[in-house]
């Protein structure tokens, strides 16, 4: 047997990455607007006037338009 003594040979290190992850809040902020518009629809709203007309009584009529009749004396 040998009694040689050898220095150790030291390679570089090989280097491995342990990522961790810690959440960490970050605001965010989503703004809305809400805008209100007015929209004019026409809508029908039907109306009915009435007339009432009353024709009064029938056997009462006069003449009131164009010329009266003429009375001649009557005999007695």
């Amino acid at each position: 047997m040998s009694h040689c003594h050898y220095d150790p040979v030291v390679c570089p290190p090989i280097q491995f990455v342990n990522h961790q992850f810690y959440p960490q809040v970050v605001p965010v902020v989503h703004p809305i607007e809400i805008i209100n518009q007015a929209h004019v629809i026409p809508v029908p709203h039907h109306v009915f006037p009435v007339v009432v007309k009353d024709p009064g009584d029938p056997c009462c009529h006069t003449r009131s338009h164009g010329k009266r009749p003429v009375r001649t004396s009557s005999k007695r």
